[in-house]
């Protein structure tokens, strides 16, 4: 790679080899105070857990605190219900467009701790949400759960839908479940 570079060499043969000088004295010697307790041990380590050691570290501490819980306070207040179990039925609602359209299932499946069986009448009720908080359209389901996983489905023409709720019907039980539109 480097073998078209000429290397220049100095024209004095004296100077052909380079001497390095080190003297640790006259180098420590012109360190500051904090190299030279080290070099001379009397430093001592810090041990153990140093986040309370100055006033800083403990606001920083408590700040982070803080952030931390005021972050899980609001995602757990914030987060919208998309499954719940009614009548000893688990139900989950998914929404998500496709081509001008949104696509909204309600998924049904009987709980493994239920004992209740036989039919069950399901009634439910859909609302497209758009970003102004409003409802843009509006439909329903039935259907009779007897076993196994059954869907309710239905679609609404995307008109900038944000959310889709629906109003759960179910052995004389009531819920509301909301799902984002996942785009």
């Amino acid at each position: 790679m480097f073998e078209d570079v000429e290397e220049i060499v100095p024209d004095d043969p004296a100077d052909k080899k380079l001497k390095f000088y080190y003297n640790r004295e006259e180098r420590i010697a012109k360190a500051p105070q904090l190299v030279k307790d080290y070099y001379e041990g009397k430093m001592k380590p810090v041990r153990g857990f140093r986040i309370f050691l100055t006033k800083q570290n403990r606001y920083i501490f408590f700040a982070l605190i803080f952030f931390v819980g005021a972050t899980w306070i609001y995602t757990g207040l914030n987060k919208t219900r998309s499954g719940t179990t009614l009548a000893g039925i688990n139900f989950e609602l998914t929404a998500f467009s496709y081509e001008e359209e949104v696509y909204v299932q309600l998924k049904m499946k009987r709980s493994s701790r239920s004992r209740e069986r036989g039919p069950v009448p399901i009634d439910a009720e859909f609302f497209a949400i758009d970003p102004n908080q409003q409802v843009g359209d509006k439909r329903n389901g039935q259907l009779v759960y007897s076993d196994g996983e059954e869907y309710i489905r239905t679609k609404f023409t995307d008109y900038d839908i944000i959310r889709v709720d629906v109003i759960l019907n179910a052995g004389g039980y009531e819920k509301e479940l909301s799902a984002e539109v996942k785009r």
